[in-house]
């Protein structure tokens, strides 16, 4: 095959640092789309000084056959800590993992920088390294104490202590939008968590007592939907007031955008009305209009944005988003098809 001359001299190179290193590589069985690698991070925009955000480390440009591993870094003070194994989505050519960014006392703008090396076999092909395009502010209250990673951990699991996944949903959404979505759930015979807002059920009172007697869950997500970090004391507790009563003795509070999340703060705060927090471990971002096969893509492989959903996870849609509804059926049938079990609005007679 003929080559031309900058990509002879840039496999030259490679050849020379192989010999120096001791390792035996065929440079040339290296695709040169491995030169072009990329890092990508994403991340929330805020939350409060001292707490703790989730964030996203990707390799863009992923060559077929290879792997990645994958670290982080804080910027000005923030640490940074990568939990659980890296995904790689085939299809967008991308290998992700999480990494949480500890955000310092003081309030300012920080930033995660990942690291990845990528793999073929035991053999390093390169190292490559990026920070966030926008960094994380911390700017709400100041919450001291940090959360330990198994916090944190239980909280994205909403304490879920079983294998089965559970479907939840965000905000509120028309009459016909939530009227589908429970049709299609009685159809398939799973028992969702509704996060809606009290501002929605005091508008929606039907439909919020529809969804209480057909046997699903529900949690507190505030009544207004304001970032709970950046919100006083006062405001909290009477946002947390004035939310959806909870269907069970199981009290969980999930904070709007999830800011606040991840801080001791709102954890004492939610405790004192008799409430855990929850977050959720996959992210359809339904909200932004995809269509249900990118939303089924997303939870099966993972992406950039969010990690696949496994056992004992649970699933962030919301009830207002534009393809939700309609695509419901698939998303169930893409959990299963994982062989992961849902829980069950009925149980089945023995």
């Amino acid at each position: 095959m003929h080559l031309d001359a900058p990509l002879q001299a840039t496999r030259a190179r490679f050849r020379a640092a192989a010999v120096l290193l001791g390792i035996g590589v065929l440079i040339a069985a290296f695709p040169t789309s491995a030169l072009s690698s990329s890092i990508g991070v994403s991340a929330p925009q805020y939350d409060s000084p001292g707490g703790t955000v989730p964030t996203i480390v990707t390799v863009y440009g992923l060559p077929a056959g290879f792997g990645a591993t994958i670290s982080a870094r804080g910027t000005k003070g923030a640490t940074a800590a990568c939990l659980g194994r890296v995904w790689i989505n085939r299809n967008r050519r991308t290998a992700s993992r999480k990494c949480y960014l500890r955000l310092p006392l003081q309030p300012g703008s920080y930033n995660i920088v990942g690291r990845a090396r990528l793999k073929k076999g035991d053999v390093l092909l390169r190292a490559v390294t990026g920070a966030g395009r926008r960094p994380v502010l911390a700017n709400g209250y100041r919450s001291p104490n940090p959360m330990s990673l198994g916090e944190m951990v239980d909280i994205e699991r909403c304490f879920n202590t079983t294998d089965r996944v559970w479907l939840t949903f965000d905000d509120g959404g028309s009459t016909v939008q939530v009227n589908r979505i429970l049709s299609t759930l009685r159809a398939h015979n799973v028992r969702a968590r509704f996060f809606f807002t009290g501002a929605w059920a005091q508008s929606n009172p039907t439909m919020a007592r529809r969804i209480r007697t057909e046997g699903h869950a529900v949690g507190n997500h505030s009544f207004t939907h304001p970032p709970l970090s950046r919100s006083s004391r006062e405001e909290v507790l009477g946002q947390i007031d004035r939310g959806m009563r909870p269907s069970s003795s199981s009290r969980l509070l999930r904070p709007p955008f999830a800011a606040g999340a991840f801080t001791s703060r709102l954890q004492r705060l939610a405790a004192s009305r008799g409430y855990r927090l929850c977050r959720w471990t996959a992210d359809t971002y339904d909200w932004q209009g995809p269509t249900a096969a990118r939303m089924v893509e997303r939870i099966t492989h993972g992406d950039e944005m969010t990690p696949p959903v496994a056992a004992g996870g649970n699933i962030l849609m919301h009830g207002a988003g534009p393809n939700t509804s309609t695509g419901l059926g698939r998303i169930i049938r893409a959990v299963r098809g994982k062989g992961l079990r849902l829980e069950p609005l009925r149980r089945r007679a023995r």
